[in-house]
């Protein structure tokens, strides 16, 4: 199969790839996905999202009303990854919206949703709040208990136009409750060019190969790769790259089908391959009680030779160590092709009881124009979804070189689930992921629980 090198100029062929496999979540009820279509013309409202007005000129009317708008305005962020780039972005709505001030309130992601509903059900939902989208079913549950304000036609969300980045965001009816953002997030295996060259490794050619560098490290000082088991979402992050270089074919039955079963032998020996990789040593002595931080600074500090993560963690490795010589791959398959398991990304949504609307929208809006998704994408140093919004860096450009993208093993819990269910397989997922790794759960009773909560 003759590679696929696309360049962050080029986002466009990206796009393309991404219709295939990008945005969605829990509630989507039909397996072929037809509520990551963005909405057609005819449906959208006549002053809606898709404004004449070209950005610039959404700017600058943003400039001049600038000075009529002030108060205070709350952010809540779910991450502390995610912590620079907001800032940044914050720093440029208050260039052209010098009176208002923003507090922004950084959460740890395995408690954001519960602080969240929280503060949503006390009635102190903060101003501006980020949300995963339809990937997850919140999403749809503070839209459907009137927590989030409609930006449908509040917004203008054309830098988005030609991109799957509505996607994520986009209701069945087409309404819109929050902004995404110009990041396609991926996943990728972060590697240090110092010490393959030292230890005379390349990049792999295949998925044996790739197990043979694991082996040859494991013979030295290193730590072959920095993992966290501590936190559902960095396993997944290992896991689903995993899961393709072993069975990418499992993903391409979902992608063609519509149907799959999540408890499949092969899901199951991608979950058995990464323990058998604990217990070769692969991921170092205590493991189990490193977090997602420690693990990245474990890799960026030089005593782990990779890690495999999202794409978004290119800023907080550069943050780490500056002088970190490193580059990206994909894990590869037995037959040599790159899949990269790629999504959509989503950003914030506005407090349907927000005390300050004026400063809230003025802010989702500039967070949706070019120049703040630009600050945004380079601050986070990933890939974007668009060519308006170019990536400075190197190591995107290299993440930014694979053969074709794959969906997510966590997207088709949720567009497989079956709404009659008590509870939602990425809810049980969440709750019972790192059980596996602990020892405290087999991967087939788990795999076999998610699939009895999703449609037959």
């Amino acid at each position: 199969m003759k590679k696929k090198v696309l360049s962050l100029m080029l986002a466009g062929a990206m796009t393309a790839a991404l219709l295939a496999g990008c945005g969605g979540g829990d509630d989507a009820k039909d397996p072929a996905k037809d509520q990551q279509e963005t909405p057609k013309e005819d449906e959208k409202p006549e002053d809606g999202a898709q404004k004449d007005d070209t950005q610039g000129d959404q700017e600058g009317q943003d400039s001049q009303a600038g000075g009529e708008i002030g108060g205070s305005l709350v952010i809540w962020e779910h991450t502390d990854q995610f912590t620079e780039p907001l800032k940044a972005v914050v720093a440029g709505f208050n260039e052209k919206y010098p009176d208002v001030e923003v507090e922004i309130e950084v959460k740890t992601s395995d408690q954001y949703y519960n602080l969240l509903q929280t503060a949503m059900q006390a009635g102190e939902t903060p101003d501006v709040f980020w949300t995963n989208g339809l990937a997850t079913t919140h999403y749809k549950s503070y839209v459907e208990g009137g927590y989030m304000m409609d930006l449908t036609d509040k917004v203008d969300f054309s830098l988005y136009e030609g991109t799957t980045a509505m996607n994520i965001v986009t209701m069945e009816d087409g309404s819109i409750y929050s902004t995404p953002t110009a990041e396609t997030g991926g996943r990728c295996v972060y590697y240090n060019k110092d010490i393959f060259e030292e230890l005379g490794l390349k990049i792999p050619a295949s998925f044996d190969e790739f197990e043979a560098i694991l082996a040859k490290i494991a013979e030295t000082d290193y730590t072959p790769i920095a993992f966290c088991a501590t936190d559902p979402w960095t396993v997944l992050f290992q896991f689903e790259p995993v899961l393709n270089g072993m069975s990418v074919d499992w993903v391409q039955d979902y992608e063609k089908n519509g149907t799959v079963k999540v408890n499949d032998e092969r899901v199951v020996a991608a979950y058995n391959k990464m323990l058998e990789w604990a217990d070769k040593g692969y991921y170092g002595n205590g493991y189990l009680g490193v977090d997602g931080s420690g693990a990245l600074l474990a890799f960026s500090k030089g005593e782990a030779v990779m890690c495999i993560d999202g794409t978004w963690n290119v800023a907080v490795i550069d943050e780490n160590n500056p002088d970190l010589n490193y580059g990206a791959f994909q894990v590869p398959t037995a037959t040599g092709d790159q899949p990269m398991v790629g999504t959509n990304s989503c950003g914030y949504g506005v407090s349907a009881d927000t005390e300050n609307p004026d400063a809230a929208l003025a802010f989702v809006n500039y967070f949706a124009t070019v120049e703040a998704q630009t600050i945004w994408v380079n601050a986070l140093s990933s890939i974007p979804c668009t060519p308006a919004v170019v990536s400075e860096n190197p190591v995107a450009n290299e993440i930014a070189s694979f053969d074709y993208l794959t969906e997510s093993y966590y997207n088709i819990l949720g567009y497989l689930a079956n709404p009659d269910a008590d509870e939602t397989a990425t809810s049980v997922w969440e709750a019972d992921q790192c059980k596996v790794f602990a020892g405290a759960l087999g991967v087939q009773e788990f795999v076999d629980s998610l699939q009895s909560l999703l449609v037959e």
